[in-house]
């Protein structure tokens, strides 16, 4: 299993790609809506594993579970765009 060096910022450094999936829903969002097809190296490592993860039903439902309660903790004007759709909020901004 990957994981990200030690000097790899302030959120993700030091984790293996499992726990990152279990305690960073923002990340596995990110990365799985917004990665490109040009990944390479560490990244598309990265990025492999999120897909292959949310290809599991049981993964992806506990994966949007934790969307949800993540975006809860989040001030309206902070949630990600790729994020809107785990919360009440989708439906005001798309009626705007």
């Amino acid at each position: 299993m990957g994981r990200f060096p030690e000097n790899f910022g302030n959120v993700l450094s030091g984790l293996d790609f499992e726990d990152v999936f279990e305690e960073h829903p923002k990340w596995i969002c990110c990365c799985d809506e917004t990665w490109t097809d040009g990944c390479t190296g560490l990244f598309l490592e990265f990025k492999n594993f999120v897909k292959l993860r949310l290809k599991n039903p049981i993964s992806k439902a506990e994966h949007e579970s934790r969307c949800r309660e993540y975006v809860k903790t989040l001030k309206p004007d902070k949630i990600p765009e790729y994020m809107i759709k785990y919360t009440n909020y989708e439906h005001r901004i798309d009626e705007l």
